[in-house]
């Protein structure tokens, strides 16, 4: 099973964008399959209680946190590594104008040698949707439009496309991808909606701190909505991402993971108080066991 890497540039000494292609040829040479950067334009000082992921509602960072934009962090761990895929966790697809996002994910795609994927995600923000101009409401059918728009640009040569949010005739976007028929598209999310679009419309699926005892159900989920859409559930890369608990823990998350199916864990390897190189090093080695 492969083991991958999440991290946030967010600007401060030694964690900078200008740190991200020596951060990513580190990795690679640690045996790493992958290396992934999030996505937030804005964060706020006070959120209605929307996050889904805590006992709150509040998201786990402080308002005065950020990073950088991952498009330009994966262009630049691009230049200087030759085997680690790289991707985003989660892009947030409504927010992005889905013709532009198109072109960048193809020079993205050209500056990599075809190791990009895009991870999407819907965003739980109001107030980011805001900010941005972009409504709140239906972002899911918003992706959705987006990912098949986007899916017409990459592979026709001439594309015409009429969808609720997005439509163009006779557009020519060029060059098209290394990767064909197109960059992966990984669906983030484990709701009932996001098992569907990533049966339907992906070539992946992640989850986002999905407790352990709810990985087989959720797994089982994402295989019957594979075989309403006619589709084999295997040709779906399934991806598990996790704060890092600890040596001991994430030897047996991973043997779990593994019975279960997962094709991938990428690990937050945030750990207060001990050097980051350090926790690395003790992921990579695990993983290499596994």
């Amino acid at each position: 099973m492969d083991v991958g890497i999440e991290l946030l540039f967010d600007g401060s000494p030694g964690n900078s964008i200008t740190d991200a292609g020596g951060f990513a040829k580190a990795l690679e040479d640690m045996g790493f399959a992958s290396l992934w950067l999030p996505d937030h334009v804005v964060v706020f000082e006070e959120y209605a209680p929307n996050y889904g992921y805590s006992e709150n509602g509040l998201p786990p960072y402080g308002p005065r946190q950020g990073w950088f934009d991952p498009l330009f962090g994966l262009a630049a761990m691009a230049a200087t590594t030759s085997r680690i895929r790289l991707g985003t966790n989660c892009l947030i697809l409504p927010e992005r104008n889905p013709v532009v996002l198109a072109k960048e994910v193809v020079a993205l795609d050209h500056l990599s040698g075809g190791r990009i994927d895009l991870g999407v995600g819907l965003g739980w923000s109001p107030e980011e949707f805001a900010a941005v101009g972009v409504p709140y409401e239906n972002r899911g059918a918003r992706c959705d439009d987006y990912i098949s728009a986007m899916t017409c640009l990459w592979t026709d040569e001439v594309a015409t496309y009429d969808g609720e949010f997005v439509s163009f005739t006779g557009a020519v976007q060029l060059p098209k991808p290394v990767q064909s028929p197109r960059p992966p598209v990984i669906i983030g999310g484990q709701s009932p909606a996001a098992l569907r679009r990533a049966a339907t419309l992906g070539d992946g699926w992640s989850s986002w701190m999905l407790p352990p005892d709810e990985i087989e159900d959720t797994l089982a989920g994402l295989d019957a909505e594979c075989e309403k859409a006619g589709r084999d559930p295997g040709s779906l890369r399934r991806i598990h991402t996790i704060f890092y608990p600890g040596a001991a823990d994430f030897e047996q998350f991973l043997e779990r993971c593994q019975k279960n199916g997962v094709d991938e864990v990428v690990v937050v390897p945030w750990v207060p108080d001990r050097d980051p190189f350090e926790v690395l090093a003790e992921i990579a080695e695990i993983g290499g066991r596994c």
